[in-house]
């Protein structure tokens, strides 16, 4: 069976925080772009208005001093710091901007991930015979985008010189500015039409990306379950410490056992030793417990070191439910405690 084969599991979260820190991020060329072209289309048509009355007036400044002056090094220095320099600055700032959306757009769908191990050099993609392997496959894919994208943008070309056919005829017999607006109104259109083919086709192309990507951080159940030993612990060595844990707190509540006041049973199945001060605590406190066996146990070291045993199977049963090894009787159990004690006292003669 192949490895694919046998990956069958989503990936964990430690899997995609890994691949993350490597670089691997699900990303799309083709949304990335569509975002871009979106983003410059909304400056040209936006700034079109601004931007053709501003040029006009540059070309007639220009012809004017092509006539006017003498071209030099001098003059021309002077037009491109006075008239050129100025007119293309809002020209740099909407490239900036451009720049900047494609960027914020990696950015988004990497979530603002950086892997710092992508800046070291790897020999690896400087392989020409690897690159020849993934040229087939690329062209391949590239070939495929284009077979459907293209009949659709022609096919919205189409649709818009349908629509303005008739202004089309017209052109010629309007002035500069007439046409320049009809001109760019169908421009604008098509742009338009171009960017909804093209944010959805990026659209389809990250759905598809991201798909692969999930299927590409796919584990075998045997990584999950070593997943899981790597951060819980393997199995066998948490299943020792508990027993070792549990016998801890056993020795020392069997130790415990010596220095209680009084131990009430069930005679076979439950034993609870009770600790009581009259001059130190507010209310006696549970400092050993245990069934079977270990009620046995708790039984023969109360005996040993002269504990009292006192049987009383309901307050027994009481006691093993309702409290926990170092912590206080419940208050409903004060008064049928408050009779052992005090029977064991004057057992003892006040000296427990």
């Amino acid at each position: 069976m192949s490895d694919r084969s046998q990956r069958t599991e989503k990936a964990t979260p430690q899997r995609i925080r890994k691949a993350r820190s490597e670089g691997r991020f699900p990303v799309s060329k083709e949304f990335v772009a569509a975002v871009q072209f979106a983003v410059a289309a909304s400056l040209i048509v936006g700034l079109a208005g601004q931007w053709w009355p501003s040029l006009q007036n540059q070309i007639r400044a220009l012809l004017t001093l092509g006539f006017t002056i003498d071209l030099d090094q001098l003059s021309v220095t002077s037009l491109v710091r006075q008239r050129l320099a100025p007119a293309s600055v809002p020209l740099f700032a909407a490239g900036a901007a451009v720049c900047f959306s494609m960027m914020l757009a990696q950015l988004s769908l990497t979530q603002f991930g950086f892997a710092t191990a992508r800046l070291a050099p790897d020999f690896k993609k400087l392989n020409p015979v690897s690159k020849l392997r993934e040229l087939p496959g690329q062209n391949l894919r590239a070939a495929l985008s284009a077979a459907l994208i293209l009949p659709v943008i022609l096919l919205a070309v189409y649709f818009v010189i349908a629509d303005s056919f008739e202004d089309f005829l017209r052109l010629p017999l309007l002035d500069l500015n007439s046409g320049a607006v009809e001109a760019g109104s169908a421009a604008a259109s098509l742009i338009w039409r171009s960017v909804a083919l093209l944010v959805v086709w990026g659209a389809i192309d990250l759905f598809r990306q991201r798909q692969k990507y999930l299927r590409e951080l796919r584990m075998t159940k045997q990584e999950i379950r070593d997943e899981w030993k790597q951060n819980e612990g393997s199995p066998e060595i948490k299943m020792r410490l508990r027993r070792i844990r549990r016998d801890l707190l056993r020795r020392r509540m069997m130790a415990d056992v010596e220095t209680a006041t009084a131990v009430v049973m069930n005679p076979t199945h439950f034993a609870v030793a009770l600790k009581y001060e009259i001059n130190s605590m507010a209310a006696p406190k549970v400092v050993a417990k245990g069934k079977n066996y270990l009620a046995q146990r708790i039984k023969a070291r109360a005996l040993e070191h002269q504990v009292p045993v006192i049987e009383n199977k309901p307050l027994a049963q009481a006691l093993y439910k309702h409290c926990a090894v170092g912590q206080e009787i419940p208050a409903h159990l004060y008064r049928a405690v408050a009779e052992v004690l005090a029977y064991v006292f004057r057992l003892m003669g006040g000296k427990r």
